[in-house]
């Protein structure tokens, strides 16, 4: 009888060693890792900044890993909070699948909304068929192309009748800044003997009080036939007001060519 309460006693001590062996081995498992950011405030980075950029301000470490630093990656990017300033979310796992986070406030030091750039000047003979849609592109500074997200939210253009028809177009980057253009599609009667006027831009993005040469926005591939007259009529553009404009290209006064001014206020 004493031996086999010895016997219980033994096994009752190593069950209850093991157990807070087990117990002490799942606490220290599930110590989460730690991310350590290496600036204060905000992170300040170019547009163009990759994931891998990214990465370099942020360390980890982990109780039984040491250094996991090279498992860390960037999660998530978020809308931005205000224009150029958005939030970004780390990630790290450790060997027991242990996952911390951290979120920091990124701001893009050059950051500038899409831009639209545009293939025609949106000029159209009446009675003719035209699709504008395939004439708008747009650009983003961290996105880059993004044409396919173009929408044109708005257009009441005919070619039925002359006359000038507003079109409205919209653009949405990944991090939920919109930009949007107004400027009117001009349909006009056909003259076979005064083609249109070819230009480098039919866009340009300039700042208040900012003058343009007009004329060096003609292609090099256009000549004007012998006899004619061209003029450059900017008599709509206020270049010190912020706003969209168009800047029309006359043949003998007939309009043959249109470049959209949008002019913004100077950064910074």
């Amino acid at each position: 009888m004493q031996k086999l309460r010895i016997a219980v006693l033994i096994l009752t001590v190593v069950s209850i060693v093991a157990s807070v062996l087990l117990w002490f081995r799942s606490v220290k498992m599930n110590v989460k890792p730690e991310i350590h950011c290496t600036v204060e405030g905000d992170i300040n980075v170019p547009s163009n900044v990759t994931d891998a950029q990214l990465l370099k301000y942020v360390t980890a470490t982990d109780s039984k890993d040491g250094d996991i630093s090279d498992r860390i990656i960037v999660e998530r990017k978020n809308y931005f909070i205000s224009q150029g300033l958005t939030s970004i979310n780390y990630a790290v796992c450790d060997s027991d699948n242990n996952v911390a986070k951290i979120e920091k406030h990124v701001r893009f030091t050059d950051y500038r909304p899409p831009r639209f750039s545009l293939k025609s000047d949106f000029i159209a003979y009446v009675r003719t068929t035209v699709d504008f849609s395939n004439f708008v592109e747009a650009y983003d500074v961290y996105d880059g192309d993004i044409t396919d997200r173009v929408k044109i939210i708005s257009s009441t253009y005919s070619v039925a009748y002359t006359g000038e028809y507003e079109v409205n177009c919209k653009v949405t980057n990944s991090f939920g800044d919109t930009s949007e253009i107004s400027f009117n599609a001009i349909v006009v009667d056909d003259d076979p003997d005064v083609k249109k006027v070819k230009l480098k831009d039919y866009i340009i993005y300039t700042t208040v009080g900012n003058e343009i040469d007009f004329s060096a926005n003609i292609s090099d591939a256009y000549q004007l036939d012998n006899g004619r007259t061209l003029t450059i009529d900017t008599e709509e553009l206020e270049i010190n007001t912020p706003g969209v404009y168009s800047v029309y290209y006359k043949v003998d006064e007939l309009v043959r060519g249109r470049v959209v001014v949008v002019v913004e206020e100077a950064q910074g």
